[in-house]
């Protein structure tokens, strides 16, 4: 008997085999594996046992991140969008500002620079001089009646131009609205990055899950058939393979082999076909 073993095989080796020999090696594979195969699905299930919990714990990270992720981009999105939608506003209303010559600054340049200079001096007052409490507390008196003298201003001036007023009031929304959207953002981006590897680990992870199911599965399908296959080949050995070694014979004595034959009587058949339909 021909050993059927190896990756490789002559191939005069090869031609020497015989049906039965391989249908008994076949047979033998079968067999072996039905042993084998209980042990390999207990080593899987244990396998797949273990990793479950780890794929259960990473996905609730994961889930948990991606949340965050969604939060922020939806909180972002709508900022934005309210934003965009005042931008439209302030641009309009600004239009209509320049056109009817009421685009004015409301904090002239004299004015911010007397402030500035008169809070410096005072700062500067306060920081070198050697003033006693009530001294100090003139000085901070003075800043706060300058701050207000300012926004009193600002606030006469707004009143008398009740379309600047709402100009201001527009663009100070929608920068407030941008800030909003821009730290949702930065939010999102350091939760993505944060997230990045914990979803490659849980992808990896439920990969291989994936593949210890599918080899499960595949084993516990052979194992159902193992006793079909087992007993296919005990009969086919039994049973002899005259019937599988007919057209071989027919081969060796001179005759045509099967593929032939079939394909001479599909040509004969459908050359009968053709001169049917000439003759109708």
């Amino acid at each position: 008997m021909v050993k059927l073993t190896g990756r490789h095989m002559e191939t005069d080796t090869l031609l020497r085999v015989t049906p039965k020999e391989i249908a008994e090696s076949l047979l033998l594979r079968r067999r072996v594996l039905k042993e084998q195969l209980p042990n390999i699905v207990k080593t899987l299930d244990g396998e797949g046992e273990s990793l479950s919990p780890k794929v259960k714990k990473i996905k609730e990270k994961n889930d948990v991140i991606n949340q965050k992720i969604s939060q922020f981009k939806n909180t972002r999105d709508a900022l934005q969008n309210e934003a965009r939608e005042i931008l439209n506003d302030v641009k309009a209303v600004q239009d209509g500002l320049t056109k009817t010559g009421s685009m004015v600054n409301l904090d002239p340049k004299w004015k911010k620079e007397r402030v500035l200079e008169e809070l410096q001096d005072i700062e500067f007052k306060i920081q070198t001089a050697a003033l006693d409490h009530r001294a100090e507390k003139k000085m901070l008196d003075s800043r706060k009646r300058i701050l207000q003298q300012n926004e009193k201003w600002l606030k006469e001036r707004k009143e008398s131009n009740p379309e600047m007023a709402e100009y201001i009031k527009k663009r100070k929304k929608m920068n407030a609205l941008y800030k909003e959207a821009d730290k949702a953002h930065l939010e999102m981006i350091k939760n993505v990055e944060k997230g990045k590897p914990i979803h490659e680990k849980y992808v990896a992870l439920k990969t291989d899950l994936n593949d210890i199911n599918r080899q499960k599965d595949r084993a516990k399908e052979l194992l159902a058939k193992s006793d079909r296959d087992i007993t296919y080949w005990e009969n086919m050995i039994l049973e002899g393979f005259e019937s599988l070694l007919e057209p071989a014979k027919i081969v060796t004595e001179g005759g045509a082999s099967s593929f032939v034959s079939k394909n001479n009587i599909k040509r004969k058949n459908q050359n009968k076909n053709n001169k049917k339909v000439e003759e109708e």
